[in-house]
Formats: structure tokens, C-alpha cells, sequence
């Protein structure tokens, strides 16, 4: 069998000084890139079939969930990384089939939205971010 589970899963920030480990990390929603399309149609189309060529590649937009734990290193980084409006380096890293893989590249972070504080279940956020150029992919260091 060669699924895999993802426990063990990481996503890294950069904090202007260095990539830091988000702690608590509960999901990773990588970014999924996508090719858009440009109508290359003309009147002497086959068979009036619209016809396309491949436009720029947008590299997508990745979810990290949290457990949220206000006023922790990793919340006020996340914080001020939304408030930045700064492109910044992030990494996620991943089991893999040996070892683990890394994907990094630049953000900018999106969004960091706190979920309902209820009365009997933990404190979590989502933060998001808008991958800038394109991702990497290698093995994990």
C-alpha cells in the first residue's frame, strides 16, 4: 500500500529574519496551481469549435489551520504578516514516500481569520495566503 498519512505535516513563515515554524499546526491546504486559457479563436476555426492556447500559470492559494492560542509567537507573527502587506518566503513541508518534501516559495498572507470561541471545543484560525511566482518542490531538509 503506498498511501501516507500526513502526520507530521509543517509550514514555515518568514519573519524578516528567518523562516519560523508555525506551531500548532492542525491542516495544510497546499496551493494548487492552475493555467488560465486564452481564446485563440478565429473565423476559420475547424468546425467553428473555439479553439485556446495556455496563459500564465497562477500558483494558487494554500490554507493553514490552527489551534489558535492568542498572544502566542505564532499569532503574532501571523498577525503582522497579514498586516505587513509584504511578500514573504513560507514552506510547507510534507511526508513523503522516503522522508519528507518540502514546497516553498513567496506569499502574500491573505487573510488570518479567527473561528467562533465557543464554550466547549479548542480556539482555532485559518490563515491564508496568495502564492507570488512560482513553488518549488524538493526533497525534505
Amino acid at each position: 500500500m503506498a498511501a501516507k498519512h500526513g502526520f507530521g505535516a509543517k509550514f514555515f513563515l518568514h519573519d524578516g529574519t528567518a523562516l519560523v515554524e508555525i506551531s500548532d499546526v492542525l491542516s495544510v491546504t497546499p496551493p494548487s496551481p492552475t493555467v488560465e486559457t486564452i481564446d485563440a479563436t478565429t473565423h476559420g476555426s475547424a468546425g467553428a469549435a473555439r479553439e485556446f492556447i495556455a496563459g500564465l500559470i497562477d500558483t494558487g492559494e494554500g490554507s493553514i489551520r490552527v489551534n489558535w492560542v492568542p498572544g502566542s509567537a505564532s499569532d503574532v507573527l501571523m498577525s503582522a504578516a497579514v498586516l505587513s502587506r509584504v511578500v514573504k518566503a513560507w514552506k510547507i513541508n510534507v511526508p513523503a514516500g522516503t522522508g519528507t518534501r518540502d514546497f516553498t516559495g513567496n506569499c502574500v498572507v491573505t487573510g488570518y481569520e479567527k473561528d467562533d470561541v465557543v464554550i466547549d471545543d479548542k480556539m482555532t484560525a485559518i490563515l491564508s495566503i496568495k502564492v507570488s511566482g512560482l513553488i518549488t518542490e524538493a526533497a525534505g531538509a
